[in-house]
């Protein structure tokens, strides 16, 4: 059967995650609302594993710095919001200037900065505040291949890029809410993932410098 949810057959259900995740998958049963004489059981079933997430040391905090760290969101949402996904982000500058300052404050947080993003908004919950958007799994290989160049743009010190890069890896995958196909996400561990992201990346602009 075809990985993609359009194999779906008549009277088969989409597999779909909603915003209860609760998922629906197809059957290769013919027969599954055919009525017998007895309850029928259906296998509980995940169309979605949520990888380990590696949360980073505060080691990175040390290294990038929060002018960087911050630089390198803001960098990596200017990216986003002209590329495929770009409908997902605001337009007018201000709300757009404050969706940056937001994650901004998350990263740098997680990553052993000062705790604004905690003080601000309460514990953060990846998957709930992602459900007012659509993301399915090519959208989270665009943010990741757009946070891959973002990385270049900084002058992100490489030392730390491994550490860094497979926490925001692991991480992403809780963004996802639409399924698309039955196989699990592609994973792009460091340092494989410059490799197998390269068919997604498009020429990268003239870098930014970090403000000291």
């Amino acid at each position: 059967m075809s990985g993609s949810a359009s194999a779906c057959t008549e009277g088969e259900g989409l597999l779909v995650m909603g915003a209860q995740d609760r998922n629906f998958a197809c059957s290769n049963s013919g027969h599954l609302l055919a009525a017998g004489k007895r309850v029928r059981w259906k296998d509980a079933a995940s169309d979605l594993d949520f990888p380990p997430v590696p949360f980073p040391s505060d080691r990175v905090f040390a290294v990038a710095g929060e002018p960087r760290l911050r630089a390198l969101v803001l960098r990596h949402h200017e990216r986003l919001r002209e590329s495929s996904v770009g409908h997902l982000f605001a337009r007018d500058p201000i709300r757009f200037a404050a969706g940056v300052e937001r994650v901004a404050d998350f990263i740098v947080e997680a990553t052993g900065g000062p705790t604004r993003y905690t003080l601000l908004n309460g514990p953060s919950c990846m998957r709930t505040q992602h459900f007012p958007f659509t993301i399915d799994e090519q959208a989270r290989d665009v943010w990741l291949t757009q946070m891959l160049l973002a990385l270049d743009d900084v002058g992100f010190p490489d030392e730390i890029r491994r550490e860094f890069w497979n926490w925001v890896e692991a991480m992403s995958i809780r963004m996802i809410n639409r399924r698309t196909m039955r196989a699990q996400p592609n994973r792009y561990p460091w340092p494989e993932a410059p490799i197998k992201l390269r068919p997604l990346m498009t020429a990268s602009p003239r870098p930014v410098m970090c403000p000291r």
